[in-house]
């Protein structure tokens, strides 16, 4: 089979590798599609990704099961937590697969990202809210916005450095979309005198420090602040003293628990199914699997129309 490796300091290959072998509760899946995620661009990037094999955003096809594999055979569609994507065939347990329902298209049915934001909202005890914002308007915060109005925001703010991401979050649901230097004096509490102000749950989804930066001005006090950004590249500062005297929840929200990721993932299927949840209209760009290289410049660069990429193969 046809499998990408890592080269090491931002450089991959397509090479020959014999097809996995499964053991008594994995199945063989021929990968459909793979997403392309930042949390992957670092280990990429790095002389120390040399020799691994990436993808974790896995929609495919199960080819063959093992003997105590129960409730999937050769022929079904699944997504699930699913890893080394980038290759025409994978395999793993089935205890952490997911169907895929009937009337989603291959795109639209990226199990792990969805479990990301959903295993984050969950955690988040203060909605449905009267104010919530969304700092960082790439996939994942696109995301966000889709599911806090889904759970009942009523007056959402995106904030983002790029005029088309900040276009995109009103096309998600966004009540307004401003740039970090033109968030009103109202939706920040930085003194004391300022109490009253502030936004009641805020989350992070840009993975840099001025977002970080922003999202704990921005967070009222006794508000509730969700690091969905997937921070990388070194150590974060926080305003702790601004942190401390604001009294604000402050949320790591990733999850590491599989079994709450396999949730979820069905949950998130299900609000495609029913309309809910769009995830079509992220998935702006396709690759083929000897161009992941090219994938990653691209997330990295963000051109015009640019939200999420995928490795396609075949």
């Amino acid at each position: 089979m046809k499998c990408n490796v890592l080269l090491g300091n931002g450089r991959s290959e397509t090479v020959e590798m014999p097809i996995p072998e499964i053991g008594s509760t994995e199945v063989l899946i021929r990968v459909l599609l793979c997403g392309v995620c930042t949390s992957e661009y670092q280990t990429w990037l790095a002389d120390y990704g040399k020799g691994m094999q990436l993808g974790h955003e896995v929609v495919g096809i199960v080819e063959k099961t093992g003997s105590d594999v129960k409730g999937f055979k050769k022929g079904d569609r699944v997504t699930g937590m699913i890893y080394k994507g980038y290759a025409e065939y994978t395999k793993a347990d089935y205890r952490l697969l997911v169907k895929v329902p009937d009337s989603l298209e291959d795109c639209e049915a990226l199990g792990e990202p969805l479990s990301c934001l959903l295993s984050g909202l969950r955690r988040i005890d203060s909605l449905p809210c009267e104010n919530a914002a969304v700092i960082g308007t790439g996939f994942m915060g696109l995301g966000m916005v889709q599911l806090l109005k889904y759970k009942g925001a009523k007056n959402l703010i995106a904030v983002d450095v790029r005029q088309e991401s900040r276009d995109n979050s009103l096309m998600f649901g966004a009540d307004m979309a401003v740039h970090p230097d033109e968030v009103k004096d109202i939706y920040k509490v930085t003194d004391w005198d300022q109490m009253d102000r502030g936004v009641e749950v805020v989350i992070e989804a840009s993975g840099n420090q001025k977002g970080l930066d922003l999202a704990g001005q921005m967070t009222a006090v006794h508000g509730t602040l969700a690091i969905t950004g997937y921070h990388q590249g070194g150590p974060r500062l926080v305003n702790m003293e601004l942190w401390n005297w604001k009294a604000i929840t402050v949320i790591n929200a990733h999850e590491r628990r599989d079994q709450v990721h396999i949730e979820c993932q069905k949950e998130g299927l299900s609000l495609i199914e029913k309309g809910l949840f769009r995830m079509k209209p992220m998935i702006t760009h396709e690759f083929a699997l000897d161009e992941l290289d090219k994938a990653f410049n691209v997330m990295k660069e963000k051109p015009a129309g640019f939200i999420k990429a995928v490795i396609r193969m075949g």
